[in-house]
Formats: structure tokens, C-alpha cells, sequence
């Protein structure tokens, strides 16, 4: 290693949350949602938007430093990732950096190293409650987070073309959030009928995307408890980004209610970042830290979800790979 470069790679590290709250800052100041207009030189940009030029400036150098922006010319243009990060892109990354910039999330992380030491959930040290009883008690907060975890959840799209949903006639979706999944699977199952499950800061949102399927009776959306019990009698029950959230035993809660609820040919889709035993992704990893802050949950490697899923009285059938390490995984009664 060249002499220096250790002390380089620490300054990295140690400069990242710098680097996240400026790509918070070109979202909330429309940078670039005014780069995604066309390019343009500091001045004119800041004659748009209200800034000042010296200032603007070097926060535009940051930006192309770590390839958010770049300098056509004299001018500066969006990079593919800039793009993506406008209000507005089908992807919701824009929703999802404010998320993860709020004092909400930020606020937890300063409180790492209680969990480390003690167990208790570093958000719960930070807020003085756990994140679900915050996130009804602050609406505001509650809707930034609804955004984000959509916007993180655009690999639903696959997922109908990745599992078969045909002879499904009823589909529970358990924490659904704003309805994106199940929508979706709507979308590749005409015959099916949907219910979303979901805490009260989340249902007004799932109004909205789900507006059209409600209108016509091809779903409902209810307001539960999936820890005290779920609807009953459907063909398949849907978990995405869900078990992450919660303990071994609230897990094993839930489980054991789908398998209650369901019939003998019934099917749980569990969509996790199912880590391998050995060497996990750098996302996944990241975001198992992520569970240790915000809940008392974690990202569960295959064994410990069929540990789990036998625990309900479940198997695993097979689990199937989706974008972002995320993958499916189909779960069935035992046998």
C-alpha cells in the first residue's frame, strides 16, 4: 500500500455522511430538478434558484467529485446518476436520500454504539420509542418514510415475473406499505382478489396508488395488527421488506399466523436480502447495520429463515434472485 493511502481511505470513510447530506442538499434546493431542464452554468443556476454563485459553485465540485454532476464545458449536466436523483424518476431515489438523511435515521446512527454495547435498538436510545410508534405518533416523519421504503421497493416489479401468480383468487399483502407490490401482482393475476394490511400512517398512501383497484372491488385495504393475527383463507401472503423489522420471535409470530390462516396448497412470499453464509453483498451488509439501529430485527441468512419458517410450521420450496440482492422466498406448509 503507497505511503498515505491508508490515511486517504480513512479520510473517505470518514467524509461519506458529508457526501450524503450534499446530495440532500441539491434535492432540497432543486438543483437538480433544474439540471434534468438542461445544463447550465453557476450563475444561471443560481439566478434560478436563488443561491449564491460562490457558494453554489463549490458545492456543484462536490457533487462531481463523487459523480452526481459533471462539467460539460462551462456548464454542468446531471450524470446517470444525478438523473435518478431528480424528484419525480420512476426510481424514488430522491425520496429514499431524504429519507435516509432525516434526523429520523440520522439521529439513530449517532446512538450505534448503545446497541453495540447494551442491545437496546439505537433509534429507540435516539427517539425514546421504537420506530413504528414514532413513525404514528409524526405524521410528517411517517409520510417521508412511506415515500422512501416505495421508493426502495421498486424491485416488486419483477417479482410477478419471477413467481407464477395464476390460480391465485386471493392475495394478502401484510405491510404493503403504499400498495406497489400488490398492485403489481394484481396487475399479472386478473382473477385475483387483494387485501393490504398496514398501520394507519401507511393506508392513506396506499389509497392513492390503489385507487383504481379499489374503485372496482379488485382489492381492499385494511387497517391490522399483523403480530396479533392476519385475514384469513388466502392463496398467498405477502411479506416484503417485513421480517427484516422485527425479532426471531415476532417473526415466528407472523409466520405462524400465515400458516394458520392459510390453506394446505397456501404459499408465503417472503422478499428479504436472504444473505449467503459466507461474504455478504456490501448492500445487504449495510443494511443488516441498518436493522441493528433501527429495529430489532436483521437480514437473515437462508438457514436462519428455514430455522424460522419450520418454527411456524413452513418449508422453504425455492428461493429466486431480484435486482438489488434482494430475493423471493417461497415458502409452503410442511410436509
Amino acid at each position: 500500500m503507497a505511503e498515505g493511502s491508508a490515511e486517504r481511505e480513512v479520510l473517505r470513510l470518514m467524509t461519506g455522511p458529508w457526501v450524503s447530506r450534499a446530495v440532500a442538499t441539491a434535492i432540497e434546493l432543486g438543483l437538480l430538478d433544474r439540471l434534468a431542464e438542461g445544463s447550465a452554468d453557476t450563475d444561471t443556476l443560481a439566478a434560478d434558484l436563488e443561491l449564491r454563485p460562490d457558494r453554489l459553485e463549490r458545492l456543484l465540485r462536490l457533487l462531481a467529485s463523487v459523480g452526481v454532476v459533471e462539467r460539460d464545458g462551462g456548464a454542468y449536466r446531471p450524470t446517470d446518476v444525478g438523473d435518478v436523483l431528480r424528484r419525480g424518476h420512476p426510481s424514488g431515489m430522491a425520496e429514499l436520500a431524504l429519507l435516509y438523511d432525516s434526523d429520523m435515521f440520522t439521529a439513530a446512527w449517532t446512538r450505534l454504539a448503545d446497541t453495540v454495547r447494551t442491545g437496546v435498538t439505537a433509534f429507540e436510545a435516539a427517539h425514546g420509542t421504537d420506530v413504528f410508534t414514532h413513525l404514528t405518533r409524526n405524521p410528517e416523519d411517517a409520510a417521508l418514510y412511506t415515500a422512501g421504503i416505495a421508493a426502495g421497493g421498486r424491485f416488486c416489479a419483477v417479482i410477478p415475473h419471477v413467481h407464477d401468480f395464476t390460480g391465485a383468487h386471493r392475495i394478502v399483502d401484510l405491510g404493503g406499505g403504499d400498495g406497489s407490490l400488490l398492485a403489481a401482482v394484481l396487475e399479472s393475476a386478473p382473477q385475483a382478489h387483494g387485501i393490504l394490511v398496514e398501520r394507519p400512517p401507511a393506508l392513506a398512501a396506499a389509497e392513492l396508488r390503489l385507487g383504481p383497484l379499489l374503485a372496482t372491488g379488485r382489492c381492499e385495504l385494511v387497517e391490522g395488527d399483523f403480530l396479533r393475527g392476519v385475514p384469513h383463507g388466502a392463496d398467498v401472503y405477502l411479506l416484503s421488506r417485513v421480517l427484516h423489522n422485527w425479532s426471531d420471535q415476532d417473526a415466528r409470530t407472523v409466520l405462524r399466523h400465515c400458516r394458520e390462516a392459510m390453506p394446505p396448497d397456501g404459499r408465503v412470499l417472503i422478499a428479504e436480502r436472504v444473505l449467503p453464509d459466507e461474504d455478504p453483498p456490501w448492500l445487504s451488509t449495510f443494511l443488516d447495520a441498518h436493522m441493528m439501529v433501527m429495529t430489532t430485527g436483521a437480514e437473515r441468512t437462508e438457514d436462519e429463515y428455514e430455522k424460522l419458517l419450520r418454527s411456524a410450521g413452513l418449508s422453504t420450496r425455492h428461493i429466486l434472485d431480484l435486482p438489488l440482492e434482494m430475493r423471493l422466498l417461497v415458502a409452503g406448509p410442511c410436509t
